[in-house]
């Protein structure tokens, strides 16, 4: 689990780190330009989708069973759906959907896409082997019943003297 954690905490960075940065180099456009485009001018989604990250970060440790599971489906369909918007150029503007970028911008908000990715395919594969929230303080049902102070206090919250049922006079 907690390589998911660190993979969706990684893409977050990435994605954030991606739309704080100049995506293009002192050429062309930004030439003209007193400062240059960063990657939330190019990309607006780039802050959302880390912002998803983190959200999948939540969802994926309080969460367990087929809940863990959607979550991961859900994260594989976010970096599914922004890859594809990013090359077919519905996600990006023309300067960077034409391949005018020369920065790294591009680049790691592309990685940090594939962790998304990635990690959402770990969940939605491997999601039932993951220890669930507060697993490790589960007793269980059987536990309760095989102890005998709590049968004795069990029987007298219920109204029964337990020494009385349990002393046979002779």
């Amino acid at each position: 689990m907690w390589t998911v954690v660190l993979l969706l905490l990684v893409a977050a960075g990435l994605l954030w780190g991606s739309s704080t940065i100049a995506w293009f180099d002192a050429s062309g456009a930004a030439a003209l330009a007193a400062k240059p485009p960063t990657g939330a001018d190019q990309v607006p989604a780039l802050i959302p989708l880390a912002l998803l990250c983190l959200a999948g970060i939540a969802g994926v440790v309080a969460t367990g069973g087929v809940l863990r599971r959607v979550v991961g489906a859900l994260l594989v369909l976010l970096a599914a759906g922004a890859t594809s918007l990013w090359f077919t150029g519905a996600l990006t503007s023309a300067d960077v959907a034409l391949g005018a970028s020369r920065g790294t911008g591009p680049v790691l908000a592309l990685s940090g896409l594939a962790l998304l990715f990635a990690a959402g395919l770990a969940v939605l594969l491997g999601g039932g082997r993951m220890p669930a929230l507060g697993a490790r303080y589960d007793t269980g049902s059987n536990a309760r019943a095989s102890d005998p102070d709590r049968e004795v206090w069990e029987a007298l919250d219920s109204g029964s003297d337990p020494t009385v049922t349990a002393r046979k006079d002779p």
